[in-house]
């Protein structure tokens, strides 16, 4: 523990002197030409770039009135990582945490859950959040890396933009165009951990205007260790993946595209467990879950004179699986129109509307079952967004979203936001919003029997709440992207929420179970409500630094707070203080990619995360190392050696007791991989 603290004290100090440093650094660095085929964008290359998933419209990064940060293509390259989570890792306000082999917990400005509900997570702009538990399966979704593009992350309520969810953050994880990946790709590797992972691509010009890409990927992992780090947790699995993208310019006005996925995935581990009205009345189970996802969707895109432009995205999901318990099967229909074009004046107005059909069939059992075990969902929104230019350097965003629910009924979503620019090198921003998270169907229509976590002799019951009503937030921001030369730039936010109406868990008493009728043991009836009061605040600093042509620092902190109201004299069952020790209070990463000659590649990744307590159960503060060696021995061929959390054994990170009932640690791990184009 000492070590773990000397380290952290002594990663903040050069970070902190690295800045002061830099901050002094003379304009000499303004005659630094571009080195982007080298290394990741500069400043001035990154935040130019137009992007979509910030505004729902081509927008540069630094003209975004929000905290933005993209994660580029060159980024996921050269980061080693094999997972899209590990990815989310670079952007500050992102809290990742690996809870075993195939789940994570991922949030945006704390709120950490392995179903974390105020996380709007989309491919291509089509929601893959799941309506079930209000979160994403992060081990169902093995993408191959080298098709995406970039992955824009929006911290910050963006709900007038993106509806209900986006709460504390949307990510919008961008595909490359079919027309960007002709030929072929062939990758490879393997490792301790990631036992085995590769794909194969091959994208083909079918005409002047139209382009066809297909990939299939797949991956298998090794299991976790428990907390003792002498036996391992069952959490072993594989999952296989096929994609296939069509873009086609149909006329000098309309664009097109349609994008298929289908997903088969086999993730073992011990996840719930199976309880019986007979002894021994509950058991661990090692089965996971068995499933297949399949999604398709298609985007047109239509330019009117006069900068107008309409477009539609339509797109269905499939989704069934089986744990050792149930079966679930459900599909996803969602239309998406949007509009925009310039009004009188200096304003320029964006509309749309989306509909949505949820419909989901599930067989029940003792331990999980939901009444009705079928529903059906209809949801309904209609935005608008004006964005007016008050000055030359000076733009209002306005914005609302009201929409419809089956649960909840009617809810909106207003956005105001400001952004100034006094000098070419500053932008101010500043912003109030309102977003809300809807209850899921779990909530609305649960019941689940298992034993109390830590407890052998007694049970809970676990009923459904009709009544839960959405969670909201009020949230401000002030923000100040500052390139202090054409080498270093800073971006900052400071924020301050309010949340209302969060989800609670009490103790309403004991109860016969009519499920297990003369059940022996002790039943808890538990009571899920919104009941609690949440305010945070924080800071969040990412700060990229170009060395010379050959190497880029890029560095960002994350530091979060927060103030609950909740009665004591109540019987909880869950914590309700828990977003005080769930998240860490500081968060810190450093990463470093240097081309040490023109064939060789040498890059780091240093982070700190601060000591948390999830489930009673206290988890260390952690210093995590990986370090990549990057070599081209001809231009179109890769070899990569990769080393990941170097400076522990294994260590936890999160832990889930009432739905993972046996906790895991991360481990060490090293992995080789090929690339090579043809």
């Amino acid at each position: 523990m000492a070590s773990t603290r000397l380290i952290r004290q002594l990663a903040g100090l050069c970070l902190t002197l690295l800045l002061a440093q830099l901050a002094m650094a003379d304009d000499d660095a303004d005659a630094l030409d571009s080195t982007s085929e080298l290394l990741s964008l500069s400043w001035d290359e990154l935040t130019e770039l137009k992007v979509s998933g910030l505004a729902r419209q081509a927008q540069t990064v630094k003209d975004t009135p929000a905290a933005a940060f993209v994660i580029s293509a060159e980024d996921i390259r050269r980061s080693g990582a094999t997972s899209l989570p590990e990815l989310l890792r670079m952007a500050p306000g992102m809290t990742v945490a690996r809870v075993n082999s195939w789940n994570w917990g991922v949030s945006a400005r704390g709120f950490n859950d392995l179903y974390a509900n105020k996380l709007q997570v989309m491919v291509d702009g089509r929601s893959i959040y799941d309506p079930l538990i209000s979160g994403v399966y992060w081990g169902q979704h093995i993408p191959l890396l080298q098709n995406i593009e970039r992955i824009e992350v929006l911290r910050g309520p963006s709900g007038s933009l993106w509806g209900a969810n986006a709460v504390n953050g949307a990510i919008n994880i961008v595909t490359r165009s079919a027309a960007d990946t002709e030929g072929g790709l062939l990758t490879a590797g393997g490792g301790t951990e990631e036992r085995g992972f590769g794909g194969v691509r091959y994208g083909q010009k079918l005409s002047e205007s139209a382009y066809l890409r297909g990939s299939v990927n797949a991956v298998v992992r090794d299991a976790s260790v428990d907390m003792a780090g002498v036996h391992n947790t069952h959490d072993t699995g594989d999952a296989e993946s096929a994609n296939f993208r069509l873009d086609s310019q149909l006329s000098e006005r309309d664009q097109l595209m349609l994008e298929a996925t289908v997903t088969r995935y086999r993730l073992h581990g011990f996840l719930t467990g199976v309880s019986s009205a007979t002894p021994p009345y509950w058991r661990q189970d090692d089965f996971g879950k068995d499933g297949v996802s399949g999604s398709l969707q298609g985007n047109w895109t239509h330019q009117f004179d006069g900068e107008r432009e309409l477009r539609v995205n339509m797109a269905f999901t499939q989704t069934d699986w089986q744990m050792a318990t149930n079966r679930m099967s459900r599909s996803h229909y969602n239309l998406d129109i949007q509009h925009s074009q310039p009004l009188f004046g200096n304003h320029r107005l964006m509309w749309g509307l989306n509909y949505q059909i949820i419909d989901d069939r599930f067989d029940n059992s003792l331990t999980l079952g939901f009444e009705p075990d079928r529903f059906t969902q209809h949801n309904i929104g209609l935005f608008a967004q004006d964005n007016i230019e008050l000055l030359d350097n000076l733009q209002l965003t306005l914005g609302n979203r009201v929409e419809h629910f089956t649960y909840t009924g009617w809810e909106t979503e207003p956005n105001a936001r400001l952004i100034w620019t006094p000098h070419k090198r500053h932008r101010l921003w500043a912003g109030v919003s309102r977003a809300v998270a809807l209850p899921n169907r779990a909530q609305q229509s649960i019941r689940l029997f298992l034993p109390v976590p830590g407890q052998q002799s007694l049970f809970f019951l676990a009923d459904a709440n009709q009544d839960m009503r959405t969670e909201n937030v009020v949230a401000y921001e002030l923000g100040w992207r500052w390139q202090i030369s054409n080498r270093l730039d800073l971006d900052s936010t400071l924020f301050y929420n309010v949340y209302d109406r969060i989800q609670g868990v009490k103790v309403a008493g004991f109860t016969g179970n009519a499920q297990a009728p003369g059940f022996p043991l002790p039943i808890l009836d538990l009571s899920v409500g919104n009941y609690r009061h949440v305010k945070s605040y924080g800071l969040e600093l990412a700060a990229n630094y170009r060395v010379s042509h050959d190497w880029r620092l890029q560095a960002s902190y994350t530091g979060i707070r927060f103030d609950n109201e909740a009665d004591n004299r109540q019987p909880w069952f869950l914590d309700p203080l828990a977003e005080e020790s769930v998240n860490p209070q500081h968060s810190l990463s450093l990463r470093s990619m240097l081309d040490l000659t023109d064939d060789i590649e040498l890059d780091a990744w240093l982070r700190y995360v601060d000591r948390i307590t999830v489930n009673q159960t206290r988890i260390p503060d952690y210093v995590s190392l990986d370090l990549r060696l990057g070599w081209h021995p001809a231009k179109n061929l890769e070899l990569s050696l990769v080393g990941q959390n170097l400076l522990d054994g294994q260590r936890p990170e999160f832990n889930d007791a009432l739905y993972i009932p046996v906790s895991s640690q991360v481990q060490r791990g090293y992995l080789a991989q090929i690339s090579w184009r043809f």
